[in-house]
């Protein structure tokens, strides 16, 4: 039996701002969404598994996501400096990734199947090895824009504060179990 409180103590105690254990979960895979992950939209298309067409088809990542309706979603909120930069971003995402990853570390084996979904990439290696076989999958970090998560929607379910706006980032990850 999973013990959810444990889960969010520990994901608050690495650093997260937030945390907040979902059941009943129907996540929707939406084509709407999915839309942006293309060469002209996105630098990581065709570059890795967890992008398009890495992940494979919105379909199948639905697929995939089906399978779960329990999991864990974390939020990272920082404040930004005025007039941010790429490298920012980058280094906030790549941060709040190494959380995820040093969260994962402690409970991944914990579960008899795991779907990690997040903002930005997958940080379990220094290059993803696409073409070629994934490394770690059975660890890797999926996008959740690749399949086409409305992350807003989930925040307001979670009843987490999530908007784009120029002072504040808000990153996000969901850690679905079995």
């Amino acid at each position: 039996m999973i013990n959810s409180d444990i889960l969010i103590d520990k994901a608050l105690s690495i650093g997260f701002d937030d945390a907040t254990w979902l059941d009943g979960l129907e996540l929707q895979c939406e084509a709407r969404l999915r839309k942006y992950c293309n060469p002209e939209g996105c630098p990581n298309h065709g570059n890795n598994w967890v992008c398009p067409p890495g992940c494979g088809s919105l379909e199948e990542c639905a697929e995939r996501a089906s399978k779960f309706d329990q999991g864990i979603l974390l939020q990272s909120v920082t404040k930004l400096r005025p007039n941010p930069t790429d490298e920012d971003y980058k280094i906030l995402n790549r941060e709040h990734n190494l959380r995820l990853q040093s969260f994962l570390e402690g409970y991944s084996s914990e579960f008899a199947d795991i779907l990690v979904l997040t903002s930005g990439g997958c940080v379990f290696c220094d290059t993803c090895a696409f073409p070629k076989p994934c490394l770690k999958p059975t660890i890797r970090m999926n996008s959740l824009s690749a399949y086409g998560i409305d992350v807003g929607k989930l925040c307001e379910a979670a009843e987490f504060e999530y908007a784009f706006t120029p002072d504040k980032l808000y990153l996000v990850a969901l850690v679905l179990v079995k």
